[in-house]
């Protein structure tokens, strides 16, 4: 029913949309070596630094709907506070941003991080700073708790999105939004994961061999199961085999050329080894000369 303009009733409009204001996200995916380099700022903390938590920002990429944030790189930032106030070292913020874009990154800041799974004001204070930053987009924000218990709890990460609230718009009126956290890595990553949980203080020392017969074992008990599940099909003890393990073993052994020698490896596969180990190199090469280049620009 529509009223007339002497009506006496109250009414109410929905804000004008805008179609620059970023939607907040509903996914946050973390890659492993983001994980690794937040735990790595907390531990190369100053011994004489009374702060309790490592502040850093969050470097990745948006999907096109703004809902999914990947996150990827992670650096720290210089802070500091106490009681009374909470200072941040922004200068120093913007220069390694430059130095990644000008390294060719595509990753853009979408937020920051702390060592530390306790919100407060200065949380509040620093959100609304790398609001700044990421306009259009809300930044998010990501916390780790480093403390592990004896029961072997501890290092959960946690995401969260800032709304305001109150009636006047200041910085500190924020209240933190908990979105879901994903860890996301390749397939190809999974044996350099294994390896680092299951030896809780990694050296570079660690002895290759073992790592690799580690490997080549879990590989063997894998083939393993497969034989033993293929078996049990085509000897009609399985009466119900599962069609998309049919499929993703047939994409498997689709992959190996049709020409083997009596070992039953196929020809040619130490020479596209070496390609790729040759290509991987130069590409490490080619972005170590890259970087060394750059620090050098920037201490001219």
């Amino acid at each position: 029913m529509s009223l007339d303009a002497a009506s006496s009733a109250l009414q109410l409009n929905l804000p004008p949309s805008s179609s620059s204001q970023g939607r907040a996200p509903a996914k946050i995916t973390v890659h492993p070596s983001v994980i690794a380099s937040m735990l790595t700022h907390h531990s190369r903390r100053p011994i004489e630094s009374t702060t309790p938590r490592v502040i850093g920002t969050l470097m990745g990429t948006r999907s096109e709907n703004g809902l999914e944030v990947d996150v990827r790189t992670a650096f720290v930032v210089p802070h500091s506070e106490d009681e009374e106030k909470v200072a941040l070292d922004m200068p120093f913020n913007q220069t390694m941003v430059d130095l990644l874009n000008r390294n060719g990154a595509k990753e853009q800041v979408v937020g920051w991080y702390a060592t530390h799974p306790t919100l407060n004001g200065y949380s509040a204070l620093i959100q609304n700073v790398f609001n700044q930053e990421t306009l259009p987009y809300p930044a998010i924000h990501l916390t780790i708790d480093t403390d592990i218990t004896s029961s072997g709890q501890g290092l959960g990460v946690k995401g969260y999105v800032s709304t305001t609230v109150g009636l006047t718009a200041k910085a500190e009126n924020c209240a933190f939004l908990p979105v879901p956290v994903a860890i996301k890595f390749a397939q190809s990553e999974r044996a350099a994961l294994d390896l680092l949980t299951t030896h809780p203080t990694p050296s570079p020392a660690l002895p290759a061999l073992p790592a690799l017969a580690s490997t080549l074992t879990s590989l063997s008990d894998l083939i393993d199961q497969s034989l033993a599940y293929v078996t049990s099909i085509t000897s009609g003890e399985n009466t119900n085999p599962d069609v998309q393990v049919g499929r993703h073993l047939l994409e498997g052994v689709g992959r190996w050329p049709a020409a083997v020698n009596e070992l039953g490896v196929p020809e040619g596969l130490q020479d596209t080894l070496t390609v790729s180990y040759l290509s991987n190199l130069v590409r490490s090469q080619v972005e170590l000369g890259g970087r060394l280049g750059l620090v050098a620009q920037a201490q001219q």
